[in-house]
């Protein structure tokens, strides 16, 4: 019996916005200067590594079911059936995504039931990107994991989707570590990522172009801004397109319309959706454009969510189009986090905007999710 109640979006909402709201107050009210502080000056990690291990374990712990927990029972149908069907069946099922059918494996080796192996991706999710956090904004993880944990998916792709929440963030470690020139590490993360879920191929390309032929992140921001209209004269063209491809099974079956029906099986331009994404944008029009501040990394981070977006844009009507969305949407914290710690957009109001940013980030989430969507 696990010593942790069920996992709920009410629950988990109500515990991010009390962090939240203890943080904020601290930025707003306090008047110092603490997020331009030089970045030789660490900011404390046991704090939030400490929540990530205490997350992952509540993730890990809930019950098994398709009503509360979208594609856990399915998860947990796949993973007793390696059981009786053997590693070698497995590796042939999951076929590219051999990393997550060597998870499975290492599980069973291992003895773990289904909520054991849950528990394996919850720190796999939950720890890769707090460790990814501390690398993009050393001065202040502890902001960093509250923007990650505020973020309209976090949790549900940390219960449900979870091979596009694990190789999203996965790929969130793999930029990291190619911001501090560790080109190898990232390489090899980025390959393991695409052995979880093959979709990740997208922000892949996205960052290669970033750092190669789309230096300059205003090309981009055009790229998107462009998609936008693009995609409502297109229609459904594209979906036909991308369901013809086959690149990716699942992606192919959203876009010919076989999925099955959920609050986000809706079809039809997203305007909730594009609102959402367009925030983070929001946050690097003013600090890049309208302050002209320039920051190389922010240039690479901001270039690969625009034109990874700018891709979902394209096929805003599938069905689950928040599955291909998060593709761009795992950077939306650190879109938003890394220049209110490492850009002096704000001057001396940066910590209090910094403040006014998360809780109202946060309140758009909890708006979104519990009182549009879960009405």
């Amino acid at each position: 019996m696990s010593i942790f109640p069920p996992i709920t979006y009410p629950t988990f909402y109500l515990l991010a916005a009390i962090l939240v709201a203890i943080e904020s107050t601290t930025l707003i009210t306090t008047g110092t200067d603490r997020l331009t502080r030089p970045v030789q000056q660490k900011g404390e990690f046991w704090l939030p590594l400490l929540l990530s291990v205490i997350l992952a374990l509540w993730m890990g712990a809930r019950p098994v079911s398709g009503v509360e927990y979208g594609d856990t029972i399915n998860y947990h149908i796949q993973y007793l059936q390696a059981a009786e069907e053997g590693a070698g069946k497995i590796m042939i099922d999951t076929g590219s995504e051999w990393v997550f059918g060597a998870l499975i494996i290492i599980s069973q080796a291992l003895g773990l039931d289904s909520n054991g192996f849950f528990t394996v991706i919850a720190f796999g999710y939950v720890l890769t990107a707090t460790w990814a956090m501390k690398k993009y904004v050393p001065t202040s993880p502890y902001l960093g994991f509250l923007f990650l944990i505020s973020s309209l998916f976090f949790l549900n792709f940390g219960l449900n989707g979870l091979r596009n929440g694990l190789a999203c963030h996965m790929i969130l470690l793999a930029m990291a570590f190619l911001m501090e020139d560790k080109r190898i590490i990232a390489g090899i993360i980025a390959f393991m990522a695409l052995g979880v879920h093959r979709s990740t191929m997208l922000p892949i390309a996205a960052v290669i172009a970033a750092i190669t032929v789309l230096r300059d992140p205003k090309y981009a921001f055009y790229i998107w801004l462009a998609s936008i209209p693009l995609s409502l004269a297109t229609g459904n063209m594209f979906m036909g397109f991308v369901s013809g491809l086959g690149v990716d099974d699942r992606m192919a079956a959203y876009a010919g319309g076989h999925g099955h029906e959920s609050m986000f099986s809706k079809t039809g331009f997203r305007w909730d959706f594009l609102i959402y994404s367009a925030m983070p944008i929001a946050i690097y029009w003013y600090a890049c454009i309208k302050k002209h501040l320039r920051d190389g990394w922010y240039n690479v981070i901001a270039t690969t969510y625009m034109l990874s977006n700018a891709a979902w844009v394209m096929l805003i009507r599938i069905e689950y189009s928040n599955r291909f969305a998060y593709l761009s949407w795992f950077l939306i914290p650190v879109m938003m986090v890394y220049p209110l710690c490492n850009m002096k957009a704000w001057g001396s109001s940066q910590d209090k905007i910094a403040g006014i940013v998360l809780a109202a980030y946060l309140l758009l989430t909890i708006f979104l999710q519990i009182a549009v969507w879960h009405a």
